[in-house]
């Protein structure tokens, strides 16, 4: 079966053939490298990495692009607010992101380039443009001329007598249209800047991208990513200079849904980010800490990638409870190592059942990268091991196991950091755990079993579940569990 991938530029969903045979080329637009990352930052990478990899199960070397925006006005004045140079603060933001990601197992990125470093590229496409005579020079910069792109707006659906001034800028005499939008911003004293034709200065922020993606993909590739809010105007006004440049650029484009929280959409400007209790549920150090790197990349797959993603608590919880129970299911399996291939899992002999859904998450992935109908035919064979014979239902879950990663699930390791994930960053009450869990073994060991049921749920009370199984003894964090949970463990020793 073909990959079919929807294309938000055409609103239809096609057959993918791509413009080399064999080889993807893919840009996702990353972060600008000023604050902490929120989840925001994480759902791009987690989504185009499962992408990738089921490309690279149908056969194809992927090339996958993510660009970092290392320079920036809020990059400008967090430097000026910390007192640290515009490089530090891009500098430690950027680790950040990396780390995160790897946390989350996002592996396939091949390219991460900096915008600073191909400040020159960029310079020399927008001397193109404007001698082309579809930029102009204006006293703040340079800025590229809408009304000379034809069908500017087609992919947002804006209307150009409708549209104001684009992102990062404000509307100002100097513009021949309110929506001409930034291709070089000319420096204020003081500001970092580099050498052009029109002044010293730095780069807008649609140029970066149209440039990095040609510079590493080609002036035509096949897919460009990002979320729905990126649509206009980066996306669009990307579409327009690159074109207006001559490029071919993007063949599909991919959107995948935003953050909501309660069914709302959730923006920098919403009313209740200025609460710090509730803007820090969005934080991924946050996240990743509270329910484990794993429950968060299963969390952002287990739905179509186009769908809005609603990060309540309650949602949070059950995708991280679902997960322990394949876990749990998976036993000894889930910490095998093993390097096995896309084609021997796809071809290897298995119960009818069992064939059936694995026909079902091939038929999934390849019809729009459909993680959700995936995930649930990973559940499906869940159920179906529970009702097998001991042969059958290992086999099953094997097939489980390495059906879930080829998407990028089921790690060796998972199940310990999602079971940590909300106690292991409070160190002392990490430490309060292992000591109540030590005296509950030994209690076990001395058959006293009434001391093991009291300190089972004096954890329970501190808002640890316990599971003891014959592999050993697990545990993880209730959610919604109130009171001191240090105290609690405390009195129970």
């Amino acid at each position: 079966m073909p990959i079919r991938i929807h294309d938000t530029l055409t609103r239809q969903t096609q057959v993918f053939e791509p413009l080399v045979p064999g080889r993807v080329s893919m840009y996702l637009c990353g972060p600008t490298v000023y604050d902490d990352c929120h989840v925001g930052h994480l759902m791009g990478p987690v989504v185009f990495d499962t992408i990738a990899r089921w490309l690279a199960v149908r056969g194809y070397e992927v090339q996958f692009v993510v660009n970092i925006t290392d320079i920036d006005d809020k990059i400008i004045q967090k430097a000026a607010k910390t007192g640290q140079t515009w490089q530090q603060v891009a500098q430690h933001y950027t680790q950040q992101y990396r780390e995160f990601l790897q946390e989350l197992g996002v592996t396939t990125i091949t390219d991460q380039p900096h915008c600073t470093h191909f400040v020159d590229q960029m310079v020399a496409f927008i001397q193109d443009l404007i001698d082309a005579g579809k930029a102009y020079d204006a006293p703040d910069g340079v800025y590229y001329r809408v009304l000379e792109q034809p069908n500017y707006g087609k992919l947002s659906g804006r209307k150009i007598e409708d549209m104001q001034a684009g992102a990062r800028i404000a509307a100002q005499d100097a513009l021949e249209h309110p929506a001409d939008f930034v291709l070089w911003k000319k420096a204020k004293p003081g500001e970092p800047s580099w050498e052009s034709p029109w002044g010293p200065g730095r780069p807008g922020w649609h140029i970066e991208c149209s440039v990095m993606s040609s510079e590493i993909n080609g002036p035509e590739f096949d897919i460009h990513g990002g979320g729905d809010d990126l649509k206009f105007p980066h996306h669009e006004n990307e579409i327009a200079q690159s074109e207006a440049h001559g490029d071919g650029f993007a063949r599909i484009w991919m959107h995948h849904g935003l953050v909501q929280f309660g069914g709302r959409k959730i923006g920098k400007s919403d009313a209740r980010m200025q609460d710090a209790d509730f803007s820090k549920q969005f934080n991924a150090r946050y996240l990743l800490d509270t329910y484990g790197a794993p429950a968060v990349r299963f969390f952002l797959v287990r739905s179509p990638y186009r769908r809005p993603v609603d990060f309540e608590p309650s949602a949070l919880d059950a995708a991280r409870t679902g997960l322990v129970r394949l876990y749990r299911q998976l036993g000894e399996l889930l910490d095998e190592e093993s390097a096995v291939q896309p084609e021997e899992v796809l071809s290897r002999s298995a119960h009818a059942e069992a064939q059936a859904l694995r026909a079902a998450f091939c038929e999934a992935m390849d019809d729009d990268f459909n993680t959700g109908e995936a995930v649930a035919a990973l559940f499906q064979l869940a159920a179906l091991a529970n009702h097998q014979s001991e042969a059958e239902q290992a086999g099953t879950l094997r097939l489980l196991r390495d059906l879930g990663r080829l998407i990028g699930l089921f790690q060796p390791g998972d199940l310990k950091r999602v079971e940590q994930a909300g106690i292991a960053e409070d160190s002392e009450l990490a430490h309060w755990v292992e000591q109540v869990l030590t005296a509950r073994a030994q209690a076990r060991s001395d058959k006293d079993y009434a001391r093991a049921d009291a300190l089972r749920d004096a954890l329970k009370d501190a808002g640890i579940s316990v599971l003891d199984a014959a592999e050993g003894t697990s545990f993880e964090r209730i959610p919604g569990a109130s009171g001191d949970p240090i105290a609690i463990l405390k009195s129970a020793l």
